[in-house]
């Protein structure tokens, strides 16, 4: 349950030279709660554009928290958007990523009732252009499909804020934390409640779209440290076939 005074959902949006595309993030968000009753705004900017801290500081009457200074990367940027939250549960979103109002809408009538101890996940829809193997949408999923590669997607989970406070994004995954994250916790057996609405359309050109070899030497990094056994034995054969279909440029199936 979220508790008096805070607002149910918090947002947390890292950008990086990229002010059109917060922008647009941001209008999607105050048009689904303009009065900002209902959503708690963590903008977390890299400090490496000037015109971005001034539109920030014309606009910090409509975003609770602001921080535009030199981070780490993406996941540190992502870890200190939750450390300023104080809502229940936590979204990330890219600059460029467009919430869904519909879906926001209903679940922000809803969040106050979920469980806490569980995840919740929303497809998601990628907006154009793709990335070649990239699909065009992806289905909500929690289950073993994850093992084998990055089925659930940051931008479709809604993390209660708890869970994140006790084990944030590791920065020894530049661009696979997320994933990381979420392989860590179904293999430890968090549950998760899944949602077949689209929760937001996701820009292109994220950190783990650009399918060269270190992003699956990463994910081999990632997975011989939380995989045993067989599974974990098969994945350097796996990893390689998937690189190589990748780069046939085929879509991917979600």
């Amino acid at each position: 349950m979220t508790s008096h005074g805070s607002k149910p959902l918090g947002v947390v949006i890292p950008v990086k030279n990229n002010l059109s595309g917060l922008r647009e993030t941001l209008e999607a968000l105050w048009m689904i709660d303009p009065e900002g009753q209902q959503i708690e705004i963590a903008v977390v900017d890299a400090g490496t554009c000037d015109e971005t801290g001034g539109w920030l500081l014309e606009h910090m009457d409509r975003i609770d928290h602001i921080r535009s200074a030199a981070d780490n990367g993406l996941y540190d940027a992502m870890n200190y958007g939750v450390s300023s939250l104080s809502s229940a549960w936590v979204w990330f979103l890219g600059a460029g990523d467009l919430a869904h109002s519909s879906t926001i809408s209903d679940l922000l009538n809803a969040c106050n009732e979920w469980d806490n101890t569980k995840l919740h996940v929303y497809s998601v829809d990628m907006l154009l252009p793709l990335e070649s193997g990239v699909p065009s949408a992806y289905p909500a999923r929690w289950d073993n499909s994850i093992t084998w590669r990055n089925t659930t997607h940051h931008q479709g989970v809604f993390y209660p804020r708890a869970l994140l406070q006790g084990q944030a994004f590791s920065l020894e995954y530049p661009v696979l934390a997320d994933y990381a994250l979420h392989l860590k916790l179904f293999h430890s057996g968090c549950q998760a409640h899944l949602h077949q609405e689209s929760s937001a359309s996701v820009s292109s050109g994220g950190v783990s779209r650009s399918f060269q070899s270190r992003l699956y030497l990463e994910e081999w990094k990632i997975k011989k440290r939380i995989l045993k056994g067989p599974v974990q034995w098969i994945q350097p054969v796996w990893l390689f076939l998937k690189f190589l279909f990748k780069k046939t440029g085929l879509p991917q199936k979600s």
